[in-house]
C-alpha cells in the first residue's frame, strides 16, 4: 500500500490567530479609550466616580462624540416590573461604559453587572473602566447570548422527598425552567431571584426572603444571621447563583449549612451560569 504520507501546514498558535482576529468594534473602542485616557490624566486621581462621569461627558462633547448617559430601563415579567438597569454611558451607539472609582480595582461583580446591562440593552460590548488608580484600567467585556443548555441532578435527594414535597418542586422546576427559556443567561443573582420569585408565586407557590438562622458553636448560641436562600412553600430551600461557571462546592456548602440551621431536609442550588442553567437537589449534612 502506498505510504501517502503527511504534509506539513505549519504550526497552530492560538495566540497568535487570536492577535490577528479584528477586535469588536475596534476604531470606536479606539476614539473612546483615547478620551477616557485624557479624562484620567486631566482629573488626576481619588475623585468619586461622578465627577469622571461629568468629565468623560464633557469630552466626548468636545470631541465629537456621541453619547448616551445615564439611560434607566425597566424588566418586566408577568406583567410586573422586577428590575430597573441604568447604565452609565453608551458611546456611538454600540458601546456600553461602567464607570467606577476603586482604589482596589475592579470586584466579580462589577463584571457580573456590566454583563447584565449588556443582556438587557441588546449591545455586544462593555467597557469597564476604573479610574482609582494611578493609571486608568479599561477592560473589554464581549457578550454573545447563548443558547440554552440545562443540567439538572436530583439524585441527592431522590430518597428524601415526599409526596407534599414533590409537590413542590415540580411547579418550582417548571418556574425556573420558564424564567430561563424567557430571558436566557446572563443577568446577575439578584435579578434572577427577583424573576423566580414572581414567577413563583404565578404559579400558586409562596416564598419568603430575609430568613435569619441561628448560628451554633458546640453549645454555645453565636447569634442569628441572614441567610443568603428563598423558602418557597415552607418546604424547599432555594439557594441561587448567576453567571458562574457551575455550582462549587461555596454553592453546595452554603446550602448544606443552611439546611442545617433551619432543620430543612432538602433543598435547590440554582445557577444561571456562563453557558448552562444548572439545578441541582442538595440534602442537609447527616
Amino acid at each position: 500500500m502506498k505510504n501517502l504520507g503527511t504534509k506539513s501546514v505549519g504550526t497552530f498558535h492560538p495566540l497568535e490567530y487570536k492577535l490577528r482576529m479584528p477586535l469588536l468594534f475596534e476604531e470606536q473602542t479606539r476614539v473612546v479609550r483615547r478620551c477616557l485616557f485624557d479624562v484620567h490624566n486631566e482629573v488626576g486621581v481619588g475623585y468619586p466616580e461622578e465627577a469622571y462621569h461629568v468629565a468623560f461627558l464633557i469630552c466626548c462633547a468636545k470631541r465629537g462624540i456621541a453619547v448616551v448617559s445615564k439611560q434607566a430601563g425597566q424588566l418586566y415579567h408577568r406583567d410586573q416590573r422586577v428590575h430597573t438597569f441604568q447604565y452609565d454611558a453608551l458611546a456611538l451607539e454600540e458601546v456600553l461604559l461602567e464607570l467606577k472609582s476603586l482604589p482596589g480595582g475592579f470586584a466579580q461583580e462589577n463584571f457580573f453587572q456590566i454583563i447584565s446591562y449588556l443582556k438587557f440593552w441588546r449591545k455586544s460590548l462593555g467597557l469597564l473602566v476604573n479610574f482609582g488608580q494611578d493609571r486608568v484600567e479599561v477592560e473589554r467585556v464581549p457578550f454573545e447570548p447563548k443558547p440554552l443548555v440545562v443540567r439538572e441532578d436530583y439524585e441527592h435527594v431522590r430518597s428524601l422527598l415526599t409526596k407534599s414535597a414533590r409537590a413542590v418542586l415540580r411547579p418550582m422546576r417548571a418556574g425556573i425552567l420558564t424564567v430561563a427559556k424567557q430571558h436566557g443567561l446572563g443577568y446577575g443573582e439578584n435579578v434572577c431571584s427577583k424573576l423566580l420569585a414572581v414567577e413563583w408565586r404565578h404559579l400558586g407557590l409562596t416564598t419568603r426572603r430575609g430568613l435569619f438562622s441561628t448560628v451554633r458553636f458546640e453549645e454555645t448560641n453565636v447569634g442569628d444571621f441572614p441567610v443568603d436562600a428563598m423558602l418557597v412553600a415552607d418546604q424547599i430551600l432555594c439557594c441561587i447563583s448567576a453567571l458562574k461557571d457551575d455550582i462549587g462546592p461555596y454553592e453546595l456548602g452554603k446550602a448544606q449549612a443552611y439546611l442545617r440551621a433551619l432543620g430543612l431536609p432538602v433543598g435547590l442550588t440554582v445557577n444561571f451560569g456562563k453557558r448552562a442553567l444548572h439545578i441541582r437537589g442538595v440534602r442537609a449534612p447527616q
